[in-house]
């Protein structure tokens, strides 16, 4: 999540920048109305009727780098066939760009929008559950192979990041010693290419979307890819299972997990021992949100709204829950 102070809409900015790209003007007011901010800013537009999704961050939040390497790597999944949301061009032909605005530096893409309904929005039917375990199967398969995301960071260097925002926020000693535990442990996990690639890392229900019609998975949001165990995208995509509304016939939270694993083993190799460091790899998901959360609220606003207060309220007792978690 973006800290604070980039959470507030700002129109104006949206209608700048959403000038470098063909759009339907008299649309667009009413649907940047349908914006959304966390870790990016996300203005929705019409382009000859089509709905796309601007994509903004500033530029001193996320380099211009590595939204060209995240571009390159979808464009290279859609060319082998996989449904990725697909990057728009601006009228110059790039496919993002840090753009110079009155209100600072931000780097800017755009997408269009994925045929379908979010998984979140999706009864748990077995067919479903199986279907989106197959799709994190062969998003694994695939990206072992891409030639294009050396540019990512692995969880070595996330870990330094969490531990550089643990010293500036002047995180509890008890939570400094909690990383250097968690480092130890996944030290000691076996690494090679069959369990250790270029993952989604936000592999849940809201990023991942199903067409009733086709039966087509399509995924979005790559913005965080990072490489690491092919258990950390399973272990957020297990967690995020009771997100979703129950089917006709309601299924237990072990059958849930069960068939997510079959779809998924139906396309990769996911071993017991992998299974077995599940816990490990929602122990690093949860230390490095805590991370973040200490950014995002280590600067204060001044004159925030009455949102925003409660929004800090909200991020602080997630922040207390996730100490518990990791130290209990």
């Amino acid at each position: 999540m973006l800290k604070l102070k980039y959470l507030i809409e700002n129109f104006d900015l949206a209608k700048n920048c959403i000038q470098h790209w063909e759009h339907d003007p008299e649309t667009l007011t009413e649907t940047l109305g349908w914006f959304r901010i966390s870790s990016n800013a996300v203005y929705p537009f019409h382009q000859k009727g089509r709905l796309c999704f601007l994509r903004l961050c500033p530029a001193e939040v996320k380099p211009l780098s590595e939204v060209e390497s995240e571009i390159a790597v979808i464009h290279w999944l859609r060319d082998q066939g996989f449904s990725a949301m697909a990057p728009v061009p601006m009228k110059n032909g790039k496919f993002c760009d840090r753009l110079d605005t009155p209100w600072g530096s931000y780097v800017a893409s755009c997408f269009h929008q994925v045929d379908g309904l979010p998984l979140e929005d999706c009864p748990a039917t077995p067919q479903l559950l199986e279907g989106y375990g197959r799709c994190l199967g062969q998003l694994h398969r695939m990206l072992e192979h891409c030639p294009c995301g050396h540019q990512r960071s692995g969880h070595e260097e996330w870990l330094a990041k969490a531990e550089q925002q643990f010293t500036a926020c002047h995180a509890p000693d008890s939570m400094k010693v909690c990383l250097q535990d968690l480092r130890c442990q996944l030290a000691q996990l076996p690494r090679n290419s069959d369990n250790y690639s270029l993952i989604h890392y936000d592999f849940e229900p809201d990023n991942v979307f199903f067409h009733p019609q086709t039966g087509q998975f399509s995924v979005i949001d790559f913005d965080d890819m990072i490489h690491c165990w092919h258990g950390l995208d399973i272990v957020r995509a297990l967690d995020g299972l009771d997100d979703l509304p129950q089917g006709d016939e309601p299924l237990s939270k072990h059958e849930r997990e069960r068939l997510f694993l079959t779809g998924y083993r139906s396309q990769h190799p996911f071993s017991t021992t992998e299974e077995a460091a599940l816990p490990l790899m929602r122990r690093l998901v949860q230390l490095t949100e805590y991370a973040g959360l200490l950014h995002v609220l280590s600067e204060e606003v001044s004159n925030p709204p009455e949102w925003m207060m409660q929004l800090r309220c909200r991020l602080t007792g997630k922040l207390r829950w996730l100490e518990n978690q990791l130290l209990g």
